[in-house]
């Protein structure tokens, strides 16, 4: 079992911070304006407590724990410099390092039951945020569940965690 003391300070606030970034990830992959940002958001986070919630790991029972506000990426850092587009492509590009980094983090330390569980909650993040709102449409009419761009991320989220 891997408590929190197996991870320096750093390594931590990654474990932390990665699943809302994910979240976030996927409003970034299709815009959808305020209202499905704040469903994605919303879906993402209750995957997560959930997911803790439910897992009798050591690690994961750490994470749900530990009530303390972890520091955030700097924005600037992970947007860059460009146009809206640009910024959204890096944004992604960073977001995909981070989840890489979580991925072999707990690869490496936590015990291959725990790194399993972390980067499942990770994907099931990924997937009920894209399953939170519906992309297209007018007025919540038509529109699909998950979009191709969603659908993009999801697929590049589950190669950079090496899930099967």
């Amino acid at each position: 079992m891997t408590a929190q003391a197996a991870f320096t300070p750093e390594e931590w606030t990654l474990l932390r911070t990665v699943p809302p970034l994910v979240t976030a990830g996927v409003s970034a992959a299709d815009p959808g304006g305020l209202i499905g940002a704040v469903k994605e958001a919303s879906g993402g986070m209750m995957a997560m407590i959930d997911a803790l919630k439910s897992s009798q790991l050591e690690l994961m029972g750490a994470l749900l724990a530990d009530r303390t506000r972890p520091a955030v990426p700097d924005p600037k850092s992970m947007l860059g410099e460009g146009n809206r587009e640009q910024q959204i492509a890096n944004f992604k590009s960073a977001l995909m390092a981070k989840i890489k980094e979580a991925g072999d983090l707990v690869s490496r330390k936590a015990t291959p039951e725990e790194a399993q569980a972390y980067k499942q909650m990770l994907m099931t993040v990924a997937e009920r945020a894209a399953n939170a709102a519906k992309e297209g449409g007018f007025l919540f009419f038509g529109g699909e569940r998950v979009s191709a761009s969603e659908q993009a991320f999801l697929s590049e989220v589950k190669g950079a965690l090496q899930l099967a």
